[in-house]
Formats: C-alpha cells, structure tokens, sequence
C-alpha cells in the first residue's frame, strides 16, 4: 500500500556568494604537479576506465576520490551475504528532495518495500527542493509515524532537529546521496549512500577520454549539498590529472538551476565569458534544458555532460544534446537502503559503506536505457541476490 503525501511548494532563499548573473565564479583550479603520468599516458587509462564503465558497472570501496588503479568492474557480488529477517507490520516513509531523480528514487524504493510486506508512503514527490520545504517533508514524514524513513538526498544538517524526533520516536533513519556523518545526535542512522562520487569521477575520465586530452571545462557546482560538492570535487580531481586539459568550476544554486529564464542568463554568460571552453558539466539534470538551449544559441561546438541518468538526462542524452551521463542505479540503492533499514528494526549491525558496494555506470547514445531505474540489472543481478537475502526466493 502507498500513501502519497503533497508538501507545498515553499521558495527559500539558500545561502551563496553569486555574481550578479546568479552564478559565483571560482579561478581555474590547479593542476596537479609533479610526478603525475604523462598526457598520452593519462588519456589512455582514462580510455580504458571509459570503456569499462560503459560495458560495465565499476566498483570501488569508497565514494570519495578512489585512485584509478582501484577502479575495477564488478563482476562477483561485493555486497552483504546475510540480512536478518525482514519484520511484519511495518512501514517505511520515503522522502525525496523533489527533484526528478529523488522522485524516480523514492518511487522505486516503495516498489520494492512494499513487495517484501512494508507499508509505504512517498513523501515530497514532485515538490521542491530547497530547505525550508524539505523541512516541510521531514515534518509530513514524522507525522506518519512510521517504523523507518529513508531519505533521498536529504542532509542531515539541513534537518538535524528533525532527525532527533525521528530517534526519540524509535524510527529508523537511513540516508542516500548525503556524504555527512552518521550515527550520532541530529544526524541519520545509518546510510545507503548513492555512489555519485564514483560516478562523477567515471565522468571525468569520459571527459578526458571523449576530448582525447583536450577538454577545457566549466563544471557548475551546487555547494548548498554536500553530496554535489563530493561529486564536483571528484570529478575536478580526475581532469586535473590530465595535464592537456583545462577546467574551472561556477557556483549556482537549485533555485538558480529551476528558474529557466535565470539558468539560461546563467549559462549564456558562462558561454560568453569563456571563449576557449569546449565542455559543460552540470551536477544533475535540472537546468539541463536551458543548457542545451544555451550551447544551441552560442553556435559553439561544446559538449555536455552530467551525472544522474533520469528521464530528462536521458531524454536529452537520446536526442543527442548530451555527450555522456554518468549514473548509479536508484534501484539499486533503493534495495541497499531498504536492507539498512531491515538491519535497523532487528537492532542488528548496519552494513559497513564500504560493502554496500559502490557501483556505477557511463552512459552515451549508443547505451542509452529505457530508463535509469533497475537499468543495472542487465549488467548484473543484483534484484536476486536481495531476494534471496531476504527469503523471497
């Protein structure tokens, strides 16, 4: 059974250095020094990571910066072998952050509760995503009163007081996509965090690898999360090791990225501003419209990338006006939150992030799924092994 609930739609105002376009410039970041591979060197391991992770999902045991030589494709299951039964008579409450990709989370992380017995509720589906009305969400989930909440790319320190209820209240709390510290006071439980980290490096060494060493990007940031900052910063970091290749990176915010007519003023003065830049990265697929719109008016050849395969990413990506997508699975990280969350109504140990596992995928025109969610699971079948975890087979 799923119970949907509304939030209303709430306009805050989130904090941030901006110019007056709405967007904060940064310097070029530094290159590396000293000691790094040789350019030709560089972009054949990044062809060859590229490769790998557009035939494959790549793992890796951290979702912060992982060196390129603990990169590998999985090819055995790397995550838990044994779950503690999965309880009766009781439900879990997803909240998303309101954009697209929570929403298409959110959604498949009920699918799979419900399947197993749980009673479910979406929270916050199709609202807005900035603090104040996640806020709102947090609050319209306590308010269920129910046995576990799992929130998609909520952080913590945005909702810490409503974390605290949730612990006083016996509710379990799991996080996805929200690199803060778990376990303590206004903080979640525990975590099942979205390997975006992993696939925003991924994404980098596409950018190298597709550029063949001649890349010269403008990458926006959204520090009002730190899970786009982790994944931004990964993503600087791989392209700094390409000594051909330039980058610098442009602060907006998600309220900048909703408003179309302020996105495209946005970007057009980006384009405008960097005669040489070849390449575009967005964090995720809102504003994404207005991108393609934007590189379209300039008449330049300069390609996009972003992370997040969701419907409009991929929409994009199909129509050609994307050149590549990096991406976890949210199924996927639906069935690891969901186990999480079974460990924490048995008070059994959680799963340590480190044998989540971490996964993630490349996406181009040639590979485009249908859809993002359970698109994995021609790669590997990881529905089963869950499955069987949890006695359902």
């Amino acid at each position: 059974m799923v119970t949907a609930v509304a939030t209303a739609v709430i306009a805050a105002s989130l904090a941030a250095c901006t110019s007056s376009s709405g967007a904060a410039y940064t310097s070029p970041e530094p290159k590396s020094s000293g000691g790094g591979t040789s350019a030709d060197a560089y972009v054949q391991q990044a062809q060859k990571i590229t490769q790998d992770a557009e035939n494959g999902v790549v793992y890796a045991a951290t979702n912060n910066f992982t060196p390129a030589d603990q990169l590998k494709v999985m090819t055995t299951w790397r995550g838990p072998t044994t779950t503690p039964p999965v309880p009766t008579g009781k439900s879990i409450a997803f909240v998303s952050c309101g954009a697209l990709v929570c929403n298409e989370t959110a959604q498949a992380g009920a699918r799979i509760a419900g399947k197993i017995g749980f009673k479910t509720s979406l929270v916050n589906i199709n609202g807005a995503a900035d603090i104040q009305n996640i806020n709102q969400a947090m609050s319209s989930a306590l308010a269920l009163h129910p046995s576990a909440i799992i929130g998609i790319c909520i952080t913590a320190t945005q909702v810490a007081d409503k974390l605290e209820q949730a612990r006083k209240a016996g509710i379990v709390t799991v996080s996805t996509c929200d690199p803060t510290r778990t376990g303590g006071t206004g903080q979640f439980d525990t975590s099942a965090d979205f390997a975006n980290g992993l696939s925003a490096e991924l994404l980098g060494f596409g950018i190298v690898a597709h550029s063949e060493g001649k890349a010269n990007v403008v990458a926006i940031k959204d520090e009002s999360f730190p899970a786009i900052i982790r994944k931004i910063g990964n993503l600087v970091q791989v392209v700094q090791g390409c000594s051909t290749c330039k980058i610098k990176t442009v602060t907006w915010q998600i309220t900048d990225a909703v408003n179309s007519a302020k996105a495209a003023n946005i970007l057009t003065g980006i384009i405008n501003a960097n005669s040489d830049m070849n390449t575009l990265v967005l964090p995720y697929s809102v504003g994404m419209p207005s991108a393609v719109q934007a590189v379209r008016s300039s008449g330049r050849d300069i390609k996009i990338y972003a992370d997040d395969a969701d419907a409009v990413n991929l929409q994009t990506l199909r129509a050609g006006s994307e050149e590549m997508i990096s991406s976890v699975d949210p199924e996927l990280a639906m069935y690891q939150a969901v186990d999480q969350a079974i460990r924490g109504l048995n008070k059994t140990p959680f799963t340590d992030a480190s044998t989540l596992p971490y996964l993630a995928h490349l996406y181009t025109k040639a590979n485009v799924p249908n859809s993002g969610v359970g698109a994995f699971l021609t790669l590997f079948d990881y529905a089963s092994v869950y499955s069987k975890l949890w006695h359902q087979s």
